[in-house]
């Protein structure tokens, strides 16, 4: 084997002005390249754990949120179920208000029909004894003495003790 000088200083030469050619023309945008998307992978990783952070903060205010609706909610239903029974309440007094209104009236009418019934049986016993008086008496008294004295008998019964 033989080496020769000027082959070598050749190819030396040759690759040295290939370096400096792609370190002057290629290298450069090259390495400018590599380190432009270094340090946009870079700030995508910030803005990714930025945007991490502030997810995990808004799902904290959220759940925090959601909590307060919660309790605010829970609220809302016993307060409504409150209600409902506060009227469920009123509903039934007003309903034993009138059912006891619609007794004492019904009571009431039961008296004013007994003493009306009275008045009538009264009436029909003074006239049932003043005919018995004519039938006994075979006279003809005039009426109102005949009720006066039926009346008075009457009254005179209703003072007597009752066995």
């Amino acid at each position: 084997m033989h080496l020769d000088i000027r082959v070598i200083l050749t190819n030396v030469i040759g690759f040295v002005i290939v370096v400096w050619v792609l370190a002057k023309f290629a290298w450069k945008p090259i390495l400018d390249l590599l380190d432009a998307r270094r340090a946009k992978i870079r700030d995508d990783f910030a803005k990714a754990e930025t945007a991490r952070t502030e997810a995990q903060t808004l799902r904290g205010e959220f759940e925090s949120k959601i909590g307060d609706i919660k309790v605010i909610e829970r609220e809302r239903v016993q307060e409504a179920v409150k209600r409902g029974e506060e009227i469920a309440e009123r509903i039934r007094a007003e309903a034993r208000e009138k059912a006891d209104a619609t007794l004492d009236k019904a009571r009431q009418d039961i008296d004013v029909e007994a003493h009306k019934a009275q008045v009538v049986l009264r009436d029909e016993v003074v006239t049932l004894a003043v005919a018995s008086t004519e039938m006994l008496l075979n006279t003809k008294l005039d009426p109102e003495t005949h009720r006066r004295l039926v009346r008075e008998y009457i009254d005179s019964l209703g003072e007597m003790p009752h066995a």
